[in-house]
């Protein structure tokens, strides 16, 4: 029979003091320490006095004769070697730590300059400022400026470590999405300065860790051909194969209404749907509120014309212009210039009414000085009080519209908010038509103003508006009155009905049991220890332990708070893309791109003492 080999790991070796005196060997106080000879700072493989005789014995026969064992001039002798040895160790480890704290430090401002979408140069000016603060803060203590001189903060070396953090960064949040699950999808695409396509991905899931709702970058994917259907399938197909991330995890998908994403055949939605049936995809609800806005007729040829007013007075000429700003500085107006309209902007219609409506009397001296035939031209527009009354519509109109796109808008907002805002305001389309149709117009106070033009208040211009405007809302949101109908379950888990439709809801879009959710929500009503929790935000509520075990509820909270109601926080990242790749960084690689976006969109701080230590340190030179 074979005997086991040994193995000295399990032999528990212990270094005996009195081989310091024999065998002039100490060992260093550290896990996993071997003996050091304090004469030639050589090693032995294992602890024992055998090997360490052998080392004294064959090296250092001089020293056994010169320094007799026994003798003081021997003991004055291992004493002197042993502080020696003690003050070099001390000094190299001081030396790393001094480095550690230098790249840790490098790494901070990495972090902070990405986080404020700052070029990678920039750390350089930093490091010139804080120089130029320390020398003139601590001109006694030489050693802080000689700390920050050692920090390593060229563009090169901030380069490197945005690289390094963002990759840190990713490693983690894959690491979080594998073991989440399920997750959200909002995704949409842009063109950059240089006509570069990207489509912007970001994931909102429950990080099981933390206990928290996360949203975060999940990629940029560029694009140098066609951006086809068939082309935005393949890349992010691509992605999901090399990330090992599954499509049987999503539970929604939210993007805009480009044909390319929304086509009903080849559309990127329908080819990811061919992976997984039962993800919900559906058009982002402030697109949708946007669209439904569209004006016609009568409303429509007025704020074509008072577009071409305000375009002919600040784009005609910049000496025309310059003189309108400085004749609202003489007036003392309440603002110094017209705002002009911009398609691309959600909230531009209502912003450029509000602003000409305050300064209409301004607008119209000016025109009337202005001795062309285009201004008399458009000096006549607003002197029809028709024009003037429906400007007045428009202008109220406009601004509820705008107060409902800002309610929509912001990171983290849940899909059942969403909703819920919506479904108010269409509510309240119907007492502004019930409050024209009677002309009292109280919730229309810049029409009340023009109440001295009531023959010419076309009543009719306005109800067909929000007519129109109530089918839009009708129309567009259908899809999302089933989801709607589980926002009660999901806010107020206590106040719903067992056997009330949300279940049915639950079942058909989630493929969640009837009767387990049915059984469930009645546990959970009749739990006294969850009712600690209600004062809590849903997202908390539902993150905690004590919820786990209603399985089949916590599931359809999950897929609820995950789901993204609108593309916001991708048309953020397109204004983040827009001021880090400007006209002076139009060579920004697509990768670095990526990584400085990585960095500023992400919530969480990485570990920068633990990063310092596992990567190479090195002091500025």
């Amino acid at each position: 029979m074979l005997s086991k080999k040994r193995k000295i790991d399990s032999e528990n070796r212990k270094f005996m003091n009195e081989w310091t005196e024999l065998y002039c060997f100490i060992l260093p106080e550290r896990v996993g320490a071997i003996p050091v000879c304090l004469i030639c700072n050589s090693t032995v493989a294992i602890i024992k006095s055998g090997n360490l005789k052998r080392h004294y014995e064959t090296t250092h026969k001089d020293f056994h004769t010169k320094f007799p064992p026994g003798s003081e001039v021997r003991k004055n002798k291992l004493h002197a070697c042993m502080l020696s040895y003690k003050n070099s160790t001390t000094t190299l480890i001081r030396c790393m730590s001094e480095q550690e704290k230098s790249t840790e430090a490098a790494l901070r401002v990495c972090w902070v300059l990405n986080k404020h979408q700052k070029p990678f140069s920039d750390s350089e000016i930093v490091k010139e400022c804080m120089l130029e603060v320390a020398t003139a803060l601590f001109q006694e203590n030489k050693k802080i400026v000689t700390s920050i001189q050692d920090i390593p903060l060229s563009a090169r070396s901030n380069t490197r470590r945005t690289e390094m953090l963002a990759a840190e960064n990713k490693k983690s949040l894959f690491e979080l999405l594998h073991k989440s699950p399920c997750y959200c999808i909002a995704l949409d695409e842009s063109c950059d300065l240089v006509d570069s396509e990207q489509m912007s991905i970001f994931v909102r899931f429950f990080d099981i860790e933390n206990k928290v709702f996360r949203e975060e970058l999940l990629a940029i994917l560029t694009f140098e051909g066609k951006t086809r259907g068939e082309d935005l399938f393949k890349s992010f197909d691509d992605f999901m194969k090399k990330s090992d991330l599954s499509y049987d995890k999503i539970v929604s998908i939210s993007t805009d209404g480009a044909p390319a994403m929304m086509g009903k055949e080849k559309g990127l939605l329908k080819r990811i749907q061919d992976n997984n049936s039962g993800i919900l995809t559906y058009q982002c609800i402030i697109h949708q509120t946007s669209l439904c806005s569209k004006l016609s007729a009568t409303l429509k040829d007025v704020m074509d014309g008072l577009i071409k007013l305000i375009n002919f007075i600040r784009s005609r000429s910049s000496l025309q212009h310059r003189q309108f700003k400085e004749f609202l500085c003489q007036c003392d107006s309440a603002y110094s210039d017209l705002l002009q309209h911009n398609h691309v902007r959600w909230l531009s219609k209502g912003r450029v009414v509000e602003r000409f409506w305050n300064i209409k009397e301004e607008v119209k001296t000016f025109l009337k000085n202005v001795d062309t035939e285009e201004a008399k031209k458009h000096s006549d527009f607003l002197e029809n009080n028709r024009n003037i009354v429906a400007m007045a519509f428009l202008n109220d109109i406009l601004k509820y519209l705008n107060t409902l796109n800002v309610e929509l808008q912001g990171e983290g907002k849940l899909i059942c908010d969403l909703i819920q805002s919506v479904s108010a305001f269409r509510r309240k389309l119907n007492i502004f038509k019930g409050d024209i149709e009677q002309k009292k117009f109280i919730h229309f106070p810049t029409i009340f103003e023009c109440k001295n033009h009531s023959e010419i208040i076309n009543i009719e211009t306005f109800l067909s508006f929000l007519s129109d405007l109530m089918k839009e809302f009708d129309a567009r949101f259908k899809d999302f009155s089933e989801i709607g109908k589980l926002s009660q379950f999901l806010k107020t888990p206590y106040d719903v009905l067992p056997d009330g439709e949300w279940t049915d809801v639950a079942e058909k879009l989630f493929n969640l049991s009837k009767s387990k959710l049915q059984m469930e929500i009645i546990d959970l009503q009749e739990d006294v220890s969850l009712k600690q929790y209600r004062s809590a935000s849903t997202e908390e509520f539902w993150a905690k332990d004590a919820i786990d075990k209603y399985s089949n509820c916590k599931q359809l909270a999950i897929n609820l708070a995950t789901m993204f109601g609108s593309t916001y926080i991708c048309e953020a990242s397109f204004s983040k893309i827009n001021f880090l790749k400007n006209k002076y960084r139009t060579k920004l690689t697509d990768s670095h791109l990526e990584d400085t976006l990585r960095i500023s969109c992400s919530p969480r701080v990485p570990d920068f003492k633990k990063l310092a230590k596992e990567k190479k340190c090195n002091f500025s030179h």
